[in-house]
């Protein structure tokens, strides 16, 4: 009984956390903070073909 009171909990804590991931645009915000970092690397990279 207590297993699934702990499940039940996880799950809906699991719930709201993605609601406010979708409600804030959380994603898309960490998106754009990687964005700079991930762009300086890949113009590092050595390329075998120019464009």
């Amino acid at each position: 009984m207590i297993v699934l009171l702990i499940i039940a909990i996880v799950i809906a804590a699991l719930f709201v956390l993605s609601l406010l991931i979708y409600w804030f645009n959380l994603d898309t915000k960490l998106v754009k903070l990687l964005e700079k970092p991930m762009n300086r690397h890949y113009d590092k990279i050595k390329r075998d073909k120019r464009l």
